[in-house]
Formats: structure tokens, C-alpha cells, sequence
């Protein structure tokens, strides 16, 4: 009896060893910290998904910034380094013009908004060519981004001259230097010690990056003006994923596009209003809701941003007017 009993402890842990080894791991790589919103919450979440679905994957993240820097997401999924990442799609130069219609000023509010019409815009064929020769997993976007100051309070336009803040994407850059401040490129796991240092005054940010990237303890004043946005995309090598089995195949797909964009938006958007509240009820802390008067004015001084914008698109023989108006179509009918 012992024999049989010793006999099938060790076929089970030969079975274990066997199912260990046959699985398939895949590198998923993140620049935010292992315990950020985005990375605990969004990509390690997701990870599980798939993992539970699939049985034969093993998506293992890899946050830190440890596979590459923030810039060189896309690069790093391409050549295989990772075979998934989590990439700031503004990064990445020129590499998505028509995605960074989400970053047009006062153009989105909620991610749930922005989320929407990234995966619609996608799933229409609109983004076809600059997403080519990657799987696209899911794209996002964050919640309109306020301004956040460590010393100096910013609500009208004009308080943002001599001001130096940190320049998110492209777009961010051009509505800061119109703005008559000064951009610094800081990536985004370094703003606490760029606040912290003088490098920058202040940052464009979601509220739900306050809390990822400790700003707490370096800003005072939050003045909601929903100025621009961010778009990001979770991405994966195409060779990779035609090499896996139909079924590991089909549990990526099965939380891909809108399903994981509807998810993933509404995880973040809940993060940023509780991020909101945690700030309001921190001492030494302002939120100022720009008035309706001082939104107006920000988008006449603002406007040309836009027809800009349109005119590169057209430079690049994009259809920029084809993707605003259906971006705002999709993005009015949910923040009506």
C-alpha cells in the first residue's frame, strides 16, 4: 500500500513538473512601478485572465521599467526582448499620428470616452497602418489630465508663463509652450523627483497618477481644466502570438479590443475619482475647478491646435478629418 501510495505522490509531482515546464511564458513589460495602479491593477489583472483561460501560458510581467525604458516599449515588444508591453503611445515619435486624436485639447474627459473610441477607431480599419506589424492586444486612454503644481497655483491661461512643466507627449508639449511655459521632458515613473529637485514647477497628470508616482508629498495645487490626454496601448510581438496554439490564441483574444478596453476604463476611471477624493481630504491640498469663463478662454487661445493638427495629418496623407470627427462622434455620445 505504501509502494502504491509513494508511487502516486510521484507521478503527481511529475505530472506538476511536466504541466510547469510545458508552459509558455510570456514577458510583459511595464515602466510603472510593481505596486503603480496600472501595473497592479490593469496589467496584472489582465495577466491572470489569461493565465486561468489558457492553462498552457504564463504571462509574467515585468515592471520597473527592467526589459526598457519608457521609450523604448514598442521597440523592446518588436525585437522580441518582451513579448508584450504596456507603451505610452505619445512616446513613441510619430510612429501613431491618427491615435494622438485622443490628446487634442478639451477633446475627452472620462478614459471610458477616450478608451471607446481608441478600440472603435481601430476595429473601423481607421489605425490600420500605424499598428501594423504588431498584435494589438487593447488601447486606452486616461481620464482627462488636470494640472498639478508643487509651489505656484495655475487656473488662467495666463498663469502658466515662466512656469516649467513636464511635457507628457507631442501634443502636451506644443499646448504648454502656447501656453507660454516651458516643457521638460521627464518620463513618468521620474515627476516625484523632478517636483522634488525644481527640475519642473508642475505636471499634466490624471489623478490617478498622483498616486502612482507619489505626488503626493510634492504637490499642492490640482486645477481641473481636462487639457489633454494620453493614449497607450498593450501590444505584443505578432510573431509571437501566430506562434502560439489556437487556444492560447483565442484567451488573448477572448480579453482583447473593446473587452479589455471597457474593463480596463472603468478600473481607471473609479482609481482617478478616488484619487480625486484621497486629495481633497489631504491637508495643504487644492483642487480648483477652472470656471466655464476660464475653460473659454484656454480653448480660443487653444484652437489651433487642432487645425494643426489636421494639416500634419494631411501633410502625412492621413485622413485626420475622418478620425476627429468619428474620435468625437463616439467620445460626445458618452459624455453628453
Amino acid at each position: 500500500m505504501k509502494k502504491k501510495l509513494i508511487g502516486l505522490v510521484i507521478g503527481l509531482f511529475s505530472i506538476s513538473i511536466v504541466s510547469a515546464s510545458a508552459a509558455t511564458e510570456l514577458k510583459l513589460a511595464t515602466f510603472e512601478p510593481p505596486k503603480a495602479f496600472i501595473a497592479s491593477k490593469i496589467l496584472a489583472g489582465w495577466a491572470k485572465k489569461v493565465n486561468q483561460c489558457s492553462g498552457t501560458l504564463n504571462v509574467k510581467m515585468y515592471a520597473g521599467g527592467v526589459l526598457g525604458s519608457p521609450p523604448k516599449q514598442y521597440d523592446i515588444v518588436t525585437s522580441g526582448v518582451a513579448d508584450i508591453s504596456w507603451t505610452v503611445l505619445g512616446y513613441i515619435g510619430g510612429q501613431f499620428p491618427l491615435s494622438s486624436v485622443i490628446e487634442l485639447p478639451f477633446l475627452t474627459k472620462s478614459s471610458k470616452a477616450g478608451t471607446t473610441a481608441l478600440n472603435t477607431l481601430f476595429n473601423e480599419g481607421y489605425l490600420d497602418k500605424e499598428m501594423a506589424g504588431i498584435k494589438v492586444i487593447g488601447l486606452h486612454s486616461n481620464p482627462g489630465y488636470q494640472i498639478h503644481m508643487k509651489e505656484k497655483k495655475v487656473v488662467r491661461p495666463a498663469d502658466f508663463k515662466g512656469m516649467k512643466m513636464r511635457v507628457p507627449s507631442k501634443i502636451a508639449g506644443t499646448i504648454l509652450k502656447t501656453l507660454g511655459a516651458t516643457g521638460v521632458k521627464v518620463p513618468a515613473p521620474g515627476t516625484s523627483e523632478a517636483l522634488s529637485k525644481g527640475v519642473v514647477d508642475g505636471t499634466p497628470f490624471p489623478y490617478t497618477a498622483v498616486g502612482s508616482f507619489r505626488l503626493f508629498d510634492v504637490t499642492k495645487y490640482h486645477t481641473e481644466v481636462n487639457l489633454t490626454n494620453a493614449t497607450f496601448g498593450l501590444i505584443m510581438n505578432e510573431d509571437k502570438f501566430n506562434s502560439l496554439s489556437a487556444g492560447d490564441q483565442a484567451c488573448i483574444n477572448k480579453f482583447s479590443g473593446h473587452d479589455f478596453g471597457d474593463w480596463a476604463s472603468s478600473l481607471i476611471d473609479n482609481q482617478n475619482a478616488k484619487m480625486k477624493t484621497e486629495i481633497s481630504k489631504r491637508d495643504g491640498h487644492e483642487i480648483i475647478i477652472a470656471s466655464d469663463d476660464v475653460i473659454a478662454e484656454y480653448k480660443q487661445i487653444l484652437a489651433p491646435i487642432e487645425s494643426d493638427w489636421l494639416k500634419e495629418m494631411s501633410g502625412k496623407g492621413l485622413d485626420g478629418d475622418a478620425v476627429l470627427t468619428r474620435a468625437r462622434e463616439i467620445i460626445t455620445s458618452i459624455e453628453r
